[in-house]
C-alpha cells in the first residue's frame, strides 16, 4: 500500500483501557497511530485494581498501571500512557503511548499481499465504517496470507506489536497496543490540546501538526492505506 507521495508520516501507538476494579484512581490512558507506504512514524491497558472508567482526557496512567492527574506533575520515565478520550457511552477510555515513531516506517512494503489488496473490513473515515482498531491486526491477517509469518512486511503494525517490549512495558501494559483508526486519531486531535500538554509534561512526543497513519484504507483506493494529518484527522 502506497501513501501520500514525500510527506512524512508519524506513528503513535494507542489502547483502550477497560475498567479493572475499583481502586480510586486520578486520571487515564490514550491511543497510537500507524502509517502506509512511503514514510513514517509511530508513537490502553487495564491494571488490576484501577478503575480507569474515573479518567479524564489528559490523564496519565504510569508504567506501574497506577492513575495520576493531568493537574499534576510526573516522575521522569514514569509514565506510559496519555488518556486521549474519557470511558462514556459504553466505550473505554482511550489511551496514546507517549513514544512515537519517526523514522520513516511504511504501513506496508511492495512486496507485502497487502500493497495490493482491497481490505473492506478495514475502510473507515471519521463518521463511518471501521471505527475501533483494536482488531485490525486480527482483520489484516485474514486478508493478507503473509501478515501472520512476515510482521516486518508491515512495518508500521510490526511496530505496534512490539511497542511494549521496546518501551519496557510489563504487566498490563504489555498487550493491547495498536494502530488506530483514522476516528481515533479524529478523537485524537480534537482533544490536542489537552493531550500535548500532557505528553510535553511527561517528556513524551507531542502530535504538533504532523501526518499520522491510520490503520484504514480508503473506500476509493484498494492499493493505498489511509493516513492523516493531524490538522485534519489526528
Amino acid at each position: 500500500m502506497k501513501k501520500h507521495r514525500l510527506i512524512a508520516t508519524i506513528l503513535a501507538m494507542v489502547m483502550a483501557l477497560a475498567v479493572a476494579g475499583c481502586s480510586n484512581p486520578s486520571s487515564g490512558n490514550e491511543s497510537t497511530t500507524g502509517s502506509s507506504g512511503g514514510s513514517g512514524n509511530s508513537s490502553g491497558t487495564g491494571n488490576s485494581g484501577v478503575d480507569y472508567s474515573k479518567c479524564a482526557v489528559g490523564d496519565f496512567v504510569l508504567k506501574d498501571g497506577t492513575m495520576l492527574s493531568k493537574d499534576e506533575t510526573p516522575e521522569s520515565g514514569t509514565v506510559a500512557v496519555v488518556i486521549v478520550r474519557a470511558a462514556a457511552d459504553g466505550k473505554p477510555a482511550l489511551g496514546v503511548g507517549i513514544v512515537h515513531n519517526r523514522i520513516g516506517l511504511a504501513w506496508c512494503t511492495s512486496s507485502a499481499k497487502g500493497y495490493s489488496t482491497n481490505i473492506t473490513a478495514l475502510q473507515g473515515d471519521k463518521i463511518k465504517g471501521y471505527m475501533d482498531g483494536s482488531d485490525g491486526w486480527k482483520i489484516l491477517k485474514e486478508a493478507c496470507s503473509d501478515a501472520e509469518s512476515k510482521p516486518e512486511n508491515y512495518p508500521a503494525w510490526n511496530y505496534s506489536l512490539t511497542y511494549a517490549k521496546n518501551n519496557g512495558l510489563t504487566g498490563d501494559l504489555a498487550t493491547g497496543w495498536y494502530l488506530p483508526t483514522v476516528a481515533e486519531l479524529d478523537t485524537i486531535y480534537q482533544n490536542k490540546t489537552a493531550v500535548d500538554a500532557s505528553l510535553s509534561k511527561a517528556g513524551g512526543s507531542t502530535f504538533g501538526t504532523s501526518w499520522y497513519w491510520s490503520c484504514c484504507q480508503p473506500p476509493s483506493y484498494d492499493n493505498y492505506a489511509r493516513g492523516c494529518i493531524s490538522a485534519v484527522a489526528m
